[in-house]
């Protein structure tokens, strides 16, 4: 298979796949217990079914499911999400300020877990057999074990509860109002991004030690790994062509890693109460406001799919022996 075409039917498969979760989101949102006109009515006019009527027509939901479904497609495909309905302005600029609170939270402990555990697991492999391999082995698995928010838990206990080293939440102190980017490269922002990648780190950067360890182990058992030692190589360079060949596979599971911070961003931004695009969905389905809850799935599954093709175009590049 060419490389265009190849290209072609993965770009279908990623749109297919798109379709077919924002039509299920939209099907499973409305499936949501509750009325989100009774969140915003009093008791009083509650009882008045035309005042009821008014709010339900001024949110379209009076309106036939085939044209609401209709409706929500083109918001999605113009990226434009409507307006919400708890905040009465447009769902756009919330998601993005959302959206990039939880990046600044995700970028650093992405960039540590791979980071840490490549390396955690390279040293590991190469030394296979020693202590030090068999203790990293146990800490990694007992660490994958633990679940995220019992982890997120146990961690605010400590480091801010008892030892009071770390804000318990927020990304800055209350009432601080300075540009997003001056915010993020202060130092109260650094205090508070802590103890979120403490979390994130331990839970994510034993899944890269083991990859990494078991990739050095498999690589140290190829047939050209003995020609190197032939050939008079030293060590270090002996190590460099090993980390080479066993970090592919790493690269592929960036993905992975990106699909389970999102999966685990909503637990861990509502524990420590990040004001990003995890605690907003949640916010959104417990008050039933329908634009904001699909945009910020949407977004969601729309950077854990593209990620999957990136890495699926970019694994033939680095490696030759894949072929199209």
């Amino acid at each position: 298979m060419g490389l265009k075409r190849f290209l072609l039917i993965r770009f279908a498969a990623t749109l297919f796949t798109l379709f077919a979760i924002v039509t299920l989101l939209f099907l499973i949102v409305r499936l949501v217990p509750g009325d989100p006109t009774q969140m915003f009515i009093n008791e009083a006019v509650w009882s008045d079914p035309a005042a009821i009527q008014r709010q339900r027509e001024l949110w379209g939901l009076n309106d036939p499911i085939y044209i609401q479904y209709l409706r929500y497609l083109w918001n999605l495909v113009t990226f434009q999400f409507g307006q919400s309905f708890t905040q009465g302005i447009s769902v756009r600029p919330i998601i993005i300020d959302k959206l990039l609170n939880t990046i600044v939270m995700m970028g650093p402990s992405v960039v540590l877990m791979v980071v840490l555990g490549a390396v955690w697991g390279a040293v590991a492999g190469w030394r296979r057999g020693s202590r030090f391999e068999q203790i990293s082995a146990i800490v990694s698995l007992a660490t994958r074990a633990v679940p995220s928010f019992f982890l997120a838990i146990i961690v605010l206990m400590i480091f801010s509860y008892n030892l009071r080293w770390f804000p318990s939440g927020g990304m800055v102190e209350a009432g601080t109002n300075l540009p997003f980017l001056q915010e993020i490269f202060s130092l109260d922002f650094l205090r508070h991004l802590i103890l979120p990648t403490i979390v994130l780190v331990l839970r994510g950067a034993n899944e890269s030690f083991l990859l990494m360890r078991t990739s050095i182990i498999e690589v140290k058992g190829e047939d050209f790994f003995e020609t190197l030692w032939a050939k008079g190589l030293s060590e270090p360079q002996v190590i460099r062509h090993a980390i080479r060949n066993a970090i592919l596979p790493l690269i592929t599971y960036i993905a992975v890693i990106s699909a389970f911070l999102f999966e685990g961003q909503v637990l861990i931004e509502t524990i420590f109460a990040w004001p990003g695009i995890g605690r907003q969905i949640v916010t959104s389905l417990m008050d039933h406001d329908y634009p904001v809850a699909q945009a910020g799935f949407f977004l969601t599954a729309l950077v854990v799919v593209s990620m999957n093709l990136v890495v699926d175009v970019l694994y033939g590049y680095l490696d030759p022996r894949v072929k199209y």
